[in-house]
């Protein structure tokens, strides 16, 4: 480990020789403590000098230290006290805000000014949230301008005045996790000091146990901040375990794929924690990239995942092996700084997980809800286990069981205090909560296999999990597939999610592929319907599988289903749609674009905007826009005939 290293120096462990020191001494701080969250915020901002925030800003990148931080939380909470002065003590104030700094400094200032935080999650409908505030008798938020909730707005601009008056300061005793809502059914799960106090005891194990869990680059641990802080994976292994010891989050000026990579590299960016819905999207991408250079690249591509996945975990010879393999890819992703990253959340298809590790970065699994914390992840360094998609097992406090039902129990000393839904109050804590997940024990570890609540009945009767037939029929040229029941029958419709331009041979040829699969797995009794449909199953401000909304969706005829068109209207139908994407590129109208109009030489673009305009058509059509001096590709028909001939 590069921290008994002498030749290096590090500045922010407060001069201790080891980081396992520099935790050890940072958690005697707690110990025979009464657990208060003023306590908490005292010790996570008592490394006043380190770098708490990065962002980019032009050609500049800009640092916020932990003490400059820590002034504008006190600016925050004087201003919060003074003006709501009226609200009782505790009283619950909502959060709205994008994930930033600020949203930090807000929550603590929350806390500083005696109120309780909830934690608004902003990926949820204002119908949703208007109920949770209600529920919660949530009267004010402090947020965004644009928002349209029951509540009364405190505006950042209104909290930045200097009040000189001395204040009194009793912390909040609760935070409000709001659950991720995607059973329809959304839970407000409480948290007390005394639960972060374990959260921060939970750490010491990760950082002290996985030598790649505390592994800095040139000195310095950071931390993407791509996982929202008011998600119970972003508050938790983002923020509080690595925040308490006082690393560095790198801020994201926007969610953009480009902007999200140039900044992994720019900033040198050692840790991410993302859902498995970014690593997803990530690994088709990047797999798009290499097939564009041609056949024989990618099976050379193919050998040597093949020859990874065998040889990785050998000493030396595996790792020198990835390493000159795949430095251009790792280079094309997130450069080599990375060393650390989990995703949790949800199911993860074992092709995802393993094209991580195999060339050369450490992606584990982990699990955890909003109930209960973060439980367990898989602490190993070897990809075979890995890649297995294990959960590893309980953190130290943690128990699981399995039940006859085959679903996951877990009594954690991090569980939340408890869980609010609707005019129910459930204790949580010191408890065996049932997880509704299915899971086996096995080789020693945890596995997820799914939903119990997900389980689709056959038409032979047998329980079908989605999560494994979706990931056994899943096809290339298709953006996935999704098994629900049929609303009268109960029994299985798989859709299958598709470009709307593709011909219609190419969709016959997906299709034959599918039912190839299902009759090599004796399927073909047990799935009763297949359907196209040509939108995706994950919408833009969800992070994962909503089956219960797909299938409301489709069953009720708000899902675009596949519709074979003529040539001819194809054609119109594409040419279209490229027209608006140059028009966007462009600022123009669309109708003002002729066909045959050059994007530089007529339209008067840029190399930018070509650029811009690229990366959006080969995103939203599926399809790698490779132009060559024979075939440029500066006209709408150009581009038109290019998409027509590749999907």
């Amino acid at each position: 480990m590069c921290y008994n290293n002498p030749v290096m120096k590090y500045t922010n462990i407060r001069g201790y020789r080891t980081l396992n020191q520099y935790v050890d001494y940072k958690l005697s701080l707690l110990k025979d403590k009464e657990p208060t969250y003023e306590l908490l915020y005292e010790l996570m901002f008592n490394d006043e000098s380190n770098i708490m925030f990065e962002r980019s800003r032009g050609v500049k990148i800009e640092k916020v230290t932990y003490r400059e931080a820590k002034k504008k939380v006190d600016l925050y909470a004087k201003n919060i006290k003074a003006r709501l002065h009226q609200l009782p003590k505790h009283a619950v104030v909502g959060i709205y805000l994008d994930n930033n700094e600020t949203w930090i400094e807000i929550f603590w200032a929350i806390l500083k000014a005696g109120f309780n935080p909830l934690l608004l999650n902003l990926r949820l409908s204002n119908e949703i949230l208007n109920k949770v505030l209600k529920d919660t008798n949530c009267q004010v938020v402090i947020g965004k301008v644009d928002t349209t909730l029951n509540a009364t707005v405190l505006f950042l601009g209104d909290l930045k005045d200097e009040i000189n008056a001395d204040i009194e300061y009793e912390f909040g005793e609760a935070i409000y996790v709001m659950s991720s809502g995607t059973t329809n059914n959304v839970k407000l799960c409480a948290y007390t000091a005394k639960e972060f106090f374990n959260i921060v005891k939970q750490a010491r194990y990760v950082i002290t146990n996985n030598p790649l869990a505390k592994k800095h680059y040139e000195g310095e641990l950071k931390l993407l901040a791509f996982l929202p802080f008011y998600h119970i994976f972003g508050l938790v292994a983002l923020y509080t375990w690595f925040g308490y010891f006082a690393r560095t989050f790198v801020i994201l000026n926007d969610l953009a794929p480009q902007t999200i990579q140039n900044t992994i590299k720019r900033h040198h960016v050692t840790h991410i924690f993302a859902v498995p819905l970014f690593w997803e999207k990530t690994y088709e991408s990047a797999i798009k990239v290499i097939k564009s250079r041609g056949e024989k690249t990618y099976n050379k591509f193919l050998k040597g995942m093949r020859i990874s996945d065998k040889i990785g975990d050998i000493p030396l010879l595996g790792k020198l092996f990835i390493k000159s393999v795949f430095k251009e890819v790792r280079q094309n992703l997130f450069g080599n700084s990375v060393y650390f990253m989990i995703t949790g959340g949800s199911h993860i298809d074992k092709k995802v997980i393993s094209f991580f590790n195999n060339i050369g970065y450490h992606l584990a699994n982990g699990y955890g809800m909003s109930e209960i914390g973060i439980t367990s992840f898989e602490l190993s360094n070897k990809n075979k286990l890995l890649n297995s998609c294990s959960i590893g097992n309980p953190l130290p406090g943690v128990e699981y069981q399995i039940n006859e039902e085959h679903e996951l129990l877990i009594n954690s000393p991090c569980a939340a205090s408890y869980v609010i839904e609707g005019d129910k109050k459930t204790d949580v804590a010191n408890t065996w909560f049932n997880s509704h997940d299915l899971a086996e024990y096995k080789n020693g570890r945890y596995y997820l296999l799914g939903r119990s609540d997900d389980l689709v009945v056959s038409v032979t009767g047998e329980n079908l999990n989605p999560n494994i037939v979706e990931e056994l029929l899943f096809v290339e040229d298709t953006n996935g597939v999704c098994l629900i029941k049929d609303k009268e029958t109960r029994m299985p419709v798989l859709l299958v999610s598709i470009n709307k331009f593709l011909r219609k041979e190419k969709v016959d040829e997906i299709s034959n592929k599918i039912k190839e699969i299902i009759n090599q797995n004796n399927l073909g009794n047990q799935i009763g319907k297949i359907d196209f449909v040509t939108e995706e199953f994950i919408s833009g401000d969800e992070f994962k599988k909503n089956r219960k909304k797909i299938e409301d969706r489709y069953f009720s005829g708000d899902m675009s289903r596949y519709c074979f068109e003529t040539s001819d209207e194809l054609e119109d139908e594409i040419n279209k749609t490229v027209k608006k994407y140059f028009a966007i590129a462009l600022d123009k109208k669309a109708e003002d674009i002729a066909l045959d109009a050059d994007f530089f030489l007529d339209e008067g673009g840029t190399s930018l905007d070509y650029f811009a305009l690229i990366s959006k058509l080969q995103n939203d059509m599926g399809v790698n826009l490779v132009a060559t001096d024979e075939n440029p590709l500066h006209t709408v028909r150009q581009v038109s005939d290019y998409l027509r001939s590749h999907l």
